[in-house]
């Protein structure tokens, strides 16, 4: 279940009683919330506010519950999200059926940390965050899930300890002097962000599949989850390695659907999508009650064609027999974006898409929706054909040089790169250098709007080659690179007003998928041109053979540059009176030249300036510097 959860933790000890509950959840930006369950306690309270007011509240961890089951009494547990292994669970935990039904999750949290203790998150599977009061021993647990689907942020202030799922819940309004120039170092030099940081120097977040334990006031932070690199899968044929995708993913699904409530699934003409919604129809065959709340929504386009592929998503809606809700998308882009920011706690060039999620979140809520499904990230797993074939660089590790000229061959054929270009790019660079995954924005350089100065201060262009690197878990190149593309999952997540509309799953993350998809041989994933081989292999007689055989794919991207230029007069003042150029983080010069290339449709950074522009928009939202500046009232520039 959706919902915004928080805490407070008294460092040396004392009540923390209902008002400091308060408000704390007072700072909430829920636009839908409902109203919040507190529970104050001696040393520690928790908080829980439902993303909808109709919402049925959970029982805590520790209080009485409706299963009749004798409650442990120790912990208080409050959750963002839902678990999949429930019933597993329960079975582990000796609990009766009735304790993995919908809304357990606080009662299974709370049994899993009186039997595991802090390691118990490792045996959760699931989307959420939580956090858990042990009142016993005195101590806090916090977690994320492997994928980074709920986010969690804390604040020491010294003496207490501030924890939530929204981080303006834990700071006060920030100004620009809380800004953290590592952050804004790292966002202007690679996009590619993921750790502890946050744009404010007061507030960190916890990172994902990490845990963060609290005990005598000090501060222990661990990974629970990180893939180990076991030896690949090995099957006689590749069936086999379809069968064992689909087994999983159908699993993946089915978990997703058990919600008890009106299921969509966003449907955009895509493997990703249209695969989602093929394998739940199967799974909803036999149950007509839950196939008649199931339908699907796409996007559609009339001014943007190239964006527009609802042709190909209706050869889904005909084989599937499903209601298809369309949602006119042309020009719901750059309007509303300072709502937009209020529900997001990190700037993101998706802040610009407001219009349409505003649309989108009022047809879910409308029409009772409480999940939507979604095909994001499913490239982190099954691999797109615009990866580089890292497994090359693999089997010239393991002098296994026939094979390694054979698809060097193939490779160079289909890509028509010369021979040298992908012995460098995907044998020679990954063996010897030091940077192992693929970043075409680093090879680029910094972006030209990046003051120099700033940029020569931070070392940017260090930064931007040392942000590629990360824990070593593989040996394998290829598996490597896998595993440094999950880390970048929590970007790509829906973040903002929509997630706050209905709770939105996502099948492709589901972990053992994700475990199945680094424990397969590159070649069952990708060969020269076409990607995603697993998903159509294991969906083969499953999906239209339209979809199953196309190549490539549609974006908002033209729709977004037309809108661009048609709200122009309102950009452009944003623009001449950046805070970031104040700052003494970008040229003005440079970044208006930019805008004036993105307006006439001929820049070949458009995202990178999106999120330049994001981060101007988002911190004169939260920080309401922006009307002073626009005035005409300078600011002054850091140190």
């Amino acid at each position: 279940m959706r919902a915004a959860v928080g805490a407070i933790l008294n460092r040396e000890g004392g009540p923390v009683g209902s008002q400091e509950l308060e408000a704390l959840a007072s700072r909430a930006d829920l636009p839908w919330g409902g109203g919040p369950r507190l529970y104050p306690g001696e040393g520690c309270g928790l908080l829980w506010i439902p993303a909808s007011p109709s919402a049925t509240l959970p029982p805590p961890g520790g209080a009485a519950v409706p299963f009749g089951i004798p409650a442990a009494g120790r912990f208080t547990v409050v959750v963002d999200g839902t678990l999949d292994n429930r019933a597993d669970l329960a079975r582990q935990l000796g609990l009766p059926p009735a304790a993995a039904a919908l809304g357990s999750e606080p009662l299974l949290i709370a049994a899993a940390c009186e039997r595991w203790g802090a390691e118990c998150p490792m045996q959760l599977i699931g989307e959420i965050a939580f956090l858990a009061w042990d009142r016993r021993e005195r101590r806090l647990l916090a977690a994320r899930d492997a994928a980074g689907s709920r986010e969690l942020f804390f604040a020491d202030s010294g003496r207490q300890l501030r924890f939530a799922s929204q981080s303006s819940m834990i700071r006060d309004r920030p100004t620009l002097s809380d800004l953290d120039e590592e952050y804004v170092a790292d966002l202007l030099a690679s996009a590619d962000l993921w750790g502890p940081a946050t744009p404010f120097k007061s507030v960190r977040r916890l990172e994902i599949g990490h845990r963060l334990e609290v005990a005598d006031g000090r501060l222990e932070n661990r990974r629970y989850w990180a893939p180990a690199d076991r030896p690949l899968l090995r099957y006689r044929t590749d069936g086999e390695y379809g069968e064992h995708f689909l087994a999983v993913f159908r699993e993946a699904v089915g978990h997703c659907l058990a919600t008890g409530g009106r299921v969509w699934s966003d449907l955009s003409g895509g493997l990703d999508s249209s695969a989602i919604v093929c394998i739940a129809a199967e799974l909803l065959d036999g149950d007509p009650e839950r196939r008649g709340n199931f339908a699907t929504l796409t996007h559609v386009w009339q001014d943007s064609p190239q964006c527009d592929e609802r042709e190909l998503a209706q050869t889904v809606v005909d084989k599937v027999r499903l209601p298809n809700h369309q949602v006119w998308c042309d020009d719901l882009f750059f309007d509303g974006a300072e709502e937009e920011c209020l529900c997001r706690n990190d700037p993101h060039q998706g802040l610009f898409i407001h219009p349409m999620s505003r649309v989108i979140a009022e047809l879910l809520r409308s029409s009772g929706v409480a999940v939507l499904l979604c095909g994001m990230r499913a490239e982190a797993v099954v691999l797109p054909e615009t990866i580089r074939p890292l497994h090359l660089a693999d089997l010239a590790r393991s002098l296994r040089l026939g094979r390694l000229a054979r698809e060097l061959w193939q490779w160079q054929r289909a890509t028509h790169q010369p021979l040298a270009n992908l012995l460098l790019a995907c044998v020679a660079r990954p063996l010897f250098g030091r940077r192992r995954y693929d970043r075409p924005r680093t090879e680029e350089g910094l972006d030209p709007w990046v003051d120099k100065a700033f940029a020569r201060r931070l070392q940017l262009a260090t930064r931007a080659a040392r942000k590629t690197l990360t824990d070593k878990r593989f040996r394998a190149v290829a598996q490597q690179q896998q595993y440094e593309m999950l880390l970048r999952t929590e970007q790509m997540m829906h973040r903002g007003l929509l997630e706050w509309s209905c709770e939105i799953r996502h099948p492709f993350l589901y972990r053992p998928l994700v475990e199945l998809g680094l424990a397969m041989p590159w070649q069952q994933m990708i060969s020269p041109g076409r990607g995603k081989l697993l998903l159509r292999r294991g969906l083969a007689g499953r999906l239209p053979e339209a979809i199953r055989n196309r190549r490539g794919g549609a974006g908002p991207g033209a729709a977004m540059y037309k809108a661009f230029a048609r709200r122009w007069p309102a950009i452009e003042p944003v623009v001449a009176s950046s805070l970031l150029v104040e700052l003494g983080y970008v040229d003005r010069k440079e970044l208006h030249a930019a805008a004036d290339m993105v307006r006439f449709g001929t820049s070949k950074r458009f995202v990178n300036f999106l999120t330049c522009l994001a981060f101007e928009v988002w911190l004169r939202t939260v920080t309401g510097e922006g009307q002073a500046v626009a005035a005409g009232r300078s600011v002054s520039a850091r140190p």
